[in-house]
């Protein structure tokens, strides 16, 4: 696989809306990353040991001892998974599980109405200006930068400028950060 295009799954898997059925969804993803031409996704506690089928492949998700649930991965017809392919669907399984654990952690799943009432009321305290105010509130929605500057008429360059001097405003040092607060994880200042 080129790594333009893993790289392109790997963002996919960010840019999933948390839900409560952001694992299934992701699944799929996974799958595709694996090159496989089917998958069955096994929800909570019912996780297969083993494949049923010959080169089924099963990667479990897992946070330390929980398991979240498992992919069974099923090769085309006459044909295996390679090493390689459960390798990235192993590794894309991870990131997936770290993205579950942050969006729950966030209070994203099944609260999102809640969520934006709480950032606008933590901007609306913030020592930002209007322009900033905006650019945090679209950062917070899940905007990327140039999904920011084509919503602000900014330029990429201007939006990283704006975070550069948003962040000492808020007390953070990274992207991470100031959702995090903005979303009410850490305190505001």
């Amino acid at each position: 696989m080129d790594p333009l295009e893993l790289l392109d799954t790997v963002e996919e898997l960010f840019r999933l809306d948390p839900s409560a059925t952001y694992l299934e969804r992701g699944a799929g993803i996974v799958a595709r990353l694996a090159g496989v031409e089917s998958y069955v996704w096994h929800g909570g506690d019912a996780v297969p040991q083993r494949g049923q089928a010959a080169g089924v492949v099963i990667v479990p998700l897992r946070h330390g001892r929980s398991v979240l649930g498992a992919i069974a991965l099923a090769p085309a017809r006459g044909t295996t998974i390679g090493h390689d392919a459960v390798r990235r669907a192993r590794s894309a399984a991870r990131i997936l599980v770290k993205g579950h654990l942050c969006a729950q952690r966030l209070g994203y799943v099944g609260s999102r109405n809640k969520r934006g009432d709480q950032v606008q009321s933590a901007l609306a305290r913030s020592p930002l200006t209007p322009r900033e105010r905006e650019v945090v509130a679209l950062l917070v929605a899940g905007a990327s930068t140039r999904k920011i500057a084509a919503k602000t008429g900014l330029t990429v360059a201007t939006v990283h400028t704006y975070l550069k001097r948003i962040y000492p405003k808020i007390g953070v040092h990274s992207r991470v950060e100031l959702v995090a607060r903005m979303v009410g994880t850490h305190g505001m200042p």
